[in-house]
């Protein structure tokens, strides 16, 4: 009976989001112009269902299955007979690198990222190069233009960019410890320095007992780097006035946001061990009132606060979240690109233009109003439910029964999913990504290729990695940071600056 039931709720949804979209005939699904109407609305479903198969990530290891809710929704939408096909994420680069080799790849497949691998294959025809067809299509044409150029390689397109929120870096910080101390909400690196000491020395949790801490990093390099262009440093690389390139940790502020770190060390403001500390376990500290500060994407605020109300039953105004505060050259915020990696169309699983424009029909089905928030939120009535004001309430489940299926989600088109029911942390979360889009601090090389880097960048960045790691840590002094510098360029570095520059210049800067 509950199989029964579930079939007829998606039923009922499939029949409504039939009643509302539009469909046209044809065996083939081809293109409308975007200028042709509402270009919100889906370009064609082809009559006869076709296939499309999908590899995706997976966090968990039990992603979502081809009978859910949701994909028969999806399904019924797109006129698709959609195969989902799932890797952890854990091992997807490798596995991913694996099944290129062996020419075994779907139709869809989500890239997370333009390594080595990718970028040999795009060059050498596994991928279809779209440049000019998406923007056939009405809702894939709304991409924005600077993120696509940011995917690309060569100034080639070869998918569909995964949309993340420019502005979505921030700090998420115990408000309630905030006013114990009698602290405003920092406005500068000092003041947040100041939060940072009174958080370990000034009894913040007033049990009496000195047992908590500022701030907890990881091994992960981000809220490091998102420290270091507060203070100045470039966002990565920086163009010269010549058209060279030279990277961020080869700058003088640089230098002064790694001193600023190493103060933070130095005193005990953050955790001794971060550089061994596993992302798996970077948030419990925070989640354990031992620490009260958090550099990360904004959203990271809510989460800690959803489990202090669920888990410990605490109040839930405890956590707050701001954007970086302004450092020695005013307000600059790192970005994230735009994206996270893109969905390409594999020649193996689409081997025919047909095949291929097939599969960006269903992107484009897929980026509608009716695509997105099924890919979002699934189904009203089975994994979420509408309140009197139109606002979007998930259901609680013990475990994600929708968990991968937005990893092939695009999202280019803004502003067509439903509104949550949010708590005032989640509505200052959105304010704070507005807040920040003016002082994002570009990445010059983001949309640049470099065959150097692509085979070295990850051994040289490690270098430089552990580099500042010891000079934070005190194992290494300023000297002793520029030797491994100039080693760095000795060992590949110049070369990447070189190709960096060729390439920005060939781009037409």
């Amino acid at each position: 009976m509950k199989k029964l039931s579930i079939l007829c709720i998606v039923i009922a949804v499939v029949l409504a989001l039939s009643a509302c979209t539009p469909t046209t005939g044809g065996t083939d699904a081809e293109p409308t112009k975007a200028a042709q109407g509402d270009t919100t609305q889906p370009t064609k479903a082809p009559e006869k269902k076709k296939e499309i198969s999908i590899l995706a990530i997976t966090f968990t290891g039990t992603p979502i299955a081809d009978d859910e809710p949701a994909v028969l929704a999806l399904e019924e939408l797109t006129g698709y007979d959609i195969k989902l096909e799932f890797l952890l994420n854990s091992a997807y680069e490798d596995q991913l690198n694996t099944r290129m080799a062996a020419g075994n790849l779907p139709t869809l497949v989500a890239i997370t990222g333009k390594t080595a691998s990718v970028i040999s294959y795009c060059r050498a025809g596994a991928f279809w190069d779209i440049t000019d067809e998406y923007k056939n299509y009405p809702n894939l044409a709304k991409a924005n233009d600077i993120v696509m150029n940011n995917i690309s390689i060569d100034g080639r397109i070869y998918g569909i960019y995964r949309a993340r929120p420019l502005g979505r870096n921030g700090i998420s910080y115990r408000r309630d410890w905030l006013e114990n101390v009698g602290l405003e909400e920092p406005k500068t690196m000092d003041d947040l320095y100041n939060v940072l000491k009174a958080f370990t020395y000034n009894d913040p949790d007033q049990n009496g007992e000195k047992d908590t801490y500022g701030m907890t990093w990881c091994k992960w390099f981000g809220p490091l780097d998102q420290i270091s262009v507060a203070f100045g440093a470039p966002n990565k690389w920086k163009v010269e006035d010549d058209g060279s390139f030279t990277p961020d940790f080869d700058t003088p502020e640089y230098m002064e946001a790694m001193k600023y770190m190493k103060k933070l060390y130095d005193e005990g403001l953050i955790n001794k061990d971060y550089a061994a500390l596993e992302t798996s376990d970077w948030t419990k500290d925070f989640q354990n009132s031992k620490s009260g500060v958090h550099i990360d994407v904004s959203d990271q605020a809510w989460r800690f606060q959803k489990k202090f109300i669920e888990e410990m039953d605490m109040p839930s105004d405890i956590v707050w979240v701001m954007g970086m505060p302004e450092g020695p050259y005013g307000k600059r915020v790192l970005p994230t690109s735009g994206h996270s990696g893109f969905v390409a169309i594999s020649k193996d699983g689409a081997p025919k233009e047909q095949d291929m424009r097939d599969a960006l029909n269903f992107l484009d089905i897929c980026n509608t109003k009716e695509g997105q928030n099924i890919l979002n939120y699934g189904v009203e009535g089975v994994h979420y439910d509408l309140n009197e004001k139109g606002e979007l309430k998930r259901r609680k489940f013990g475990q994600d029964p929708m968990e991968g299926f937005n990893q092939f989600m695009t999202n280019v088109v803004d502003g067509l999913l439903l509104q949550e029911a949010m708590e005032p942390v989640q509505k200052r979360r959105e304010e704070v990504i507005l807040e920040n889009i003016p002082y994002c601090v570009a990445n010059p090389a983001e949309p640049l290729t470099s065959d150097t880097y692509a085979q070295k960048g990850a051994q040289l960045d490690q270098m430089i990695s552990d580099a500042r790691n010891q000079f934070i840590a005190g194992q290494i002094d300023e000297a002793g940071f520029k030797a491994v510098v100039a080693d760095w360029y000795a060992q590949g570095g110049t070369q990447i600056c070189e190709e960096f520059a060729a390439a920005y210049k060939a781009a037409g800067n």
